[in-house]
């Protein structure tokens, strides 16, 4: 796949939107493309044919494809290109897609591996939760139910992650 990088060419707002977007797809996956949004993609149709099951209708397809194949390792190359201002119409991009898109970049996590969001939130309930309790504790007063809800909910995370792995194993054996 060929990604055409646009630069810096947006506004303050929407540069700051992608930054966000980028940021988090940076922490979730191991994503190396500056302009995840661009429009301007080249891949093998073929190839690209394979993942149309996991798209979904609210978003571009693009941009699941770009994802599905920097998870899959597929080559992905990113280019810089040049733009001309938009000279009619009117953008369509909104604060909604910014949110939209992180619910589908979350969804690949998730597909491809949901551990990476399961079982970090997990361990961050645990660990806040015995952080929490530590002087409550010291104190002679047991353990507080607060704390015993997080645990819970870590553990629960956790579980969450392994049922979710499970499932994405049978999925992503759909799309081989």
């Amino acid at each position: 796949m060929v990604v055409g990088n646009r630069g810096n060419s947006s506004g303050y707002y929407r540069g700051l939107g992608k930054w966000i977007i980028r940021k988090t797809a940076g922490i979730l996956m191991p994503l190396h493309v500056h302009d995840i949004n661009s429009g301007m993609k080249l891949y093998n149709t073929a190839l690209a044919k394979k993942y149309i099951t996991i798209c979904p209708e609210t978003m571009a397809y693009s941009d699941i494809i770009l994802l599905a194949f920097v998870y899959k390792r597929h080559l992905v190359i990113e280019l810089p290109i040049t733009i001309k201002p938009r000279t009619s119409g009117k953008s369509t991009i909104n604060p909604m897609t910014a949110v939209d898109t992180l619910k589908e970049i979350m969804n690949i996590v998730v597909l491809f591996n949901p551990m990476r969001i399961f079982f970090p939130v997990g361990v961050l309930c645990i660990l806040a939760s015995i952080v929490w309790d530590i002087h409550i504790f010291i104190n002679g007063n047991g353990v507080s139910t607060g704390t015993l809800l997080g645990i819970l909910t870590g553990i629960l995370m956790f579980s969450f992650g392994l049922i979710a792995h499970q499932l994405s194993a049978f999925r992503r054996a759909s799309l081989e």
